[in-house]
């Protein structure tokens, strides 16, 4: 294989992974600082969902301006 061959098989393969780190860690942020609004208020259940919704659709935000940014060029 030619070398811009794997640069751009390693350039998919990081974006790939980018796109799996921001959506998780977006989930896990807003699913944690809803944990943190229930514990203080006493509620169970229902901050928990609505940070993790919104975390999960803050990552796909950021996942969407990502991919516009990248393919733009």
């Amino acid at each position: 294989m030619k070398q811009e061959n794997w640069r751009q098989i390693l350039r998919a393969f990081s974006l790939l992974t980018e796109v799996g780190l921001i959506i998780i860690i977006s989930a896990g942020l807003g699913f944690g600082l809803g944990y943190l609004i229930d514990s203080f208020l006493n509620f169970s259940l229902f901050f928990k969902l609505l940070g993790l919704i919104v975390g999960i659709f803050a990552g796909f935000y950021s996942v969407y301006k990502l991919l516009i940014s990248t393919f733009d060029d």
